[in-house]
Parts: structure tokens; sequence; C-alpha cells
């Protein structure tokens, strides 16, 4: 299509600048497209653009929500299908998300019926647009949270809110930086301006953020490990080395010095071996000597979804880059079943290289951020990078050499966030 190719083309121009030019090309693009697309005008005209759409709506009785194909996404969006509860709490709310998403959503209050469609990898395959296209007529309104399927793709888009109405907000909030910017919250919001001036609030609430609906089966799957690999009380550090993209993933020598500095405090370190790049835990452990290497547990990556989820819950400190887990273990836990009771006290550390903390970090010290939905303070470190800009926002998208989002790392002060929790473990 003409507009994949000028995205495709957009992004490789923007990238080849900042690979030429790192410093004056995004102290450029910044200068440039913040004022552009972040502009009250743009927010107001998409806006208005919604409105003149929910006006054209007869009814909200089926109302279907779509995420993004990715798990981390399916998991901020939530909150879209619970702010469309607030309005109305007899509708029909469906929730369309990947299929390895729904054992961790299974269950949830505010969804009237789960609906695992999604199979592709990073982007919808033709079969995951089709299914959407095959369910999308029996429903009265559609909120698309996907911004890989285009609103003129559907049979009756019309009736179509896309959250890439909401871009300019976005790229507003983020240049003038005086509110929340999260997914989750502004997920929230995408909802709520566009139904709050047409239709009362019928559930008065204060924002949540995402939440898991763990299996029994998942909990005993994680217990069972735990029980293996912890002795007695000893607090642990859950390491997350892999991201699904190479623009967030800490690069290997910075998970090397994090690693064998966490092997000299009194933690058990649990690493997750990673899906994709199936050696890279092994060659972490490597770089440890070898007497303190019984210090380091590997995490299957045959474990579950849910099990992993539940596993994290058993941890003291999450660390992480930018990527689905992360959301995983700021996410509150809780038992389908309503018989177990999560721990939800794990400090989840956040580390970004490219993408711009604020939209999917969490940090309980600034005011700009959005918590960790746990019973523990989370905390956003970011590296040093010359290029980062506006761009970066759309991280699938950049072709430019990922070595300049992680130029430099503070490595001691993620330590020293550890050390802190940790003393506060025992």
């Amino acid at each position: 299509m003409e507009s994949d190719r000028f995205f495709e083309g957009f992004f490789k121009f923007t990238s080849g600048v900042t690979r030429l030019f790192p410093k004056a090309g995004a102290k450029a693009m910044d200068g440039f497209f913040y004022p552009l697309l972040g502009n009250q005008f743009l927010v107001n005209f998409f806006r208005e653009w919604n409105y003149r759409k929910i006006k054209r709506l007869l009814d909200f009785k089926n109302i279907l929500v779509i995420s993004d194909i990715h798990i981390g996404d399916a998991v901020l969006a939530q909150t879209a299908v619970s702010a469309i509860r607030d309005f109305f709490p007899e509708a029909q709310i469906d929730y369309m998300v990947k299929k390895s998403v729904a054992c961790l959503l299974e269950g949830h209050q505010d969804v009237s019926k789960l609906l695992p469609a999604f199979t592709g990898g990073q982007f919808p395959n033709e079969r995951d647009i089709l299914s959407v296209m095959e369910v999308s007529t029996k429903y009265d309104a559609i909120f698309n949270l996907c911004p890989f399927i285009k609103t003129d793709q559907f049979p009756e888009p019309e009736k179509v809110f896309n959250i890439m109405t909401q871009t300019s907000a976005f790229a507003r909030n983020e240049w003038k930086g005086n509110t929340l910017n999260h997914i989750s919250y502004q997920a929230h919001r995408f909802i709520y301006d566009i139904l709050h001036p047409f239709f009362p609030v019928r559930r008065s609430r204060v924002f949540e953020g995402p939440c898991l609906i763990l299996s029994p089966e998942a909990t005993e799957e994680a217990r069972r490990f735990e029980e293996r690999f912890r002795q007695g009380s000893e607090p642990v550090v859950f390491l997350n080395p892999e991201t699904a993209s190479p623009f967030t993933q800490i690069p290997f020598q910075y998970q090397a010095e994090i690693l064998n500095r966490l092997v000299k405090l009194p933690c058990r370190v649990w690493l997750g071996e990673a899906r994709a790049d199936k050696e890279l835990a092994e060659r972490l452990l490597f770089t440890i000597p070898l007497w303190k290497r019984d210090r380091v547990v590997l995490v299957p990556s045959s474990l579950s979804l849910d099990a992993y989820a539940a596993l994290i819950d058993r941890s003291d400190v999450f660390i992480s880059g930018d990527t689905g887990p992360l959301h995983l273990a700021a996410a509150w836990k809780k038992d389908r079943m309503g018989k177990r009771a999560f721990r939800n006290r794990t400090s989840v550390l956040g580390v970004f290289g490219a993408t711009p903390p604020r939209l999917s970090g969490y940090d309980s010290f600034r005011w700009d951020f959005l918590e960790a939905e746990q019973k523990a303070w989370a905390r956003v470190h970011q590296s040093e990078s010359s290029c980062r800009n506006i761009t970066c926002m759309h991280k699938m998208a950049k072709v430019c050499d990922a070595g300049g989002c992680f130029q430099s790392l503070n490595v001691e002060a993620i330590l020293s966030d550890v050390r802190n929790r940790l003393a506060s473990a025992f």
C-alpha cells in the first residue's frame, strides 16, 4: 500500500539522518516534528473527527476492543475495556488479543468475552486481519488499539475509533511533559475523551492500571519452580535479558556487569532464558566466576507465559528492558478462582534505551510517570543516547544502528536500587 511505503521510507530516511548526524539530526527532528505532530490544532482536529463519528452511531450494546498484537500492549490496553465499562456497565464488551495472551486475561471482570485471535509475530498477518474483519460487522462500535490495522480495512469504517487518532496527544504530552503519557493511562483517556461529552459515567472510580488473572495451574507451576530453587527466605532478583526489539534490549556487556555484581549480593538471582536468542542466558552465565554460578538459576523458556508471570510475583526485584515481561511484572496479579492471594510486592526496574520511558516505564519517584501496580516502589533507568528523538517512539519501524540507544548506562544506580530493595526485603 502507498501509506506503508511512505512510512517505510520515512523511517529509513530519519534513521539515516541520525546515523550520519546523531546529535544534530536528533535535535532537528525533535525541533520539527514535536511542534508539527503535537500541536493543539491537530489534537482538536482528531477529537472532532471522533465526535462526528460517535454522533452517527445509534447503539453501544455490542462493543469490540482490539488490542495491539504484542503481549505487553495487550496487557496495557485492558484499561480501555475498563474505561468503556465505566460508561456502559451492561454492554457486551469483547476484547480481541493475541492467542498467547489469553491465559493472562481470561476471567477479567470487565471483559464479556475474550477473543484470542492474533497468531502473527511482530505484526498481524493476513489471517489475523481476516479474523478481525469477519467478526467486526456484528458490533455497534469498534475501538481499534492496533496501529497495524487501518480503519479503511474494516467493512464499516464509520464505526471504528482508531488509537492512531491519539498520536498527536501522545506527541503533545511527550513534548510538553505536563501529564501522564503512559500507554495504559492514555488508552483509558482515549476512551474518556471520546465518550464523556456524550454519555454519563455510570461507574465512578479512580484510574486502575493493568492486572493479570492467573490460573491455579500457573500458580502451582511457579510454586514448584520456587520450591526447587529458592533457599529459605533469601530475597530473589529476577533478570529478564531479552526484549522484542534490539532498540530496547540491554547490551550484553551491561547485562554481564549487572549479573556479576548481583551474585555478590545476599540474594538468589533468577535469569530468564531468551526465546529468540537461545544461548543468551548461558553466555551471560559463563561471564560469572565458576564459584559464583550456583547463585544463579536459569528460568527455562519452556515455562508457560502465565506461570512466568506468577513466578515474577515471587521475586523481590525484577530487572528488564522495555518489553512485555516488564508489564507483566508491573501488573497487579489476581487468582482466577479468587482463592489465593499474590504477593504483589515486586520492585520493577525498567532499563530504557531508545523508547521514551514515560510511555511504558514505571517510576514511583517522578510525578509524570505511572507507578507499577505493586506494593513496592518502581524505578526507571535510562541510558545516555545522543541520537534519541521523537521517531524512537515507534521502535518497530526503526532501521538505524541500535548501538546508539545505549551509549552509556549507569549500572551503579541500578545496583544501588537493588541493594535498597533487598535491605527492605529482609
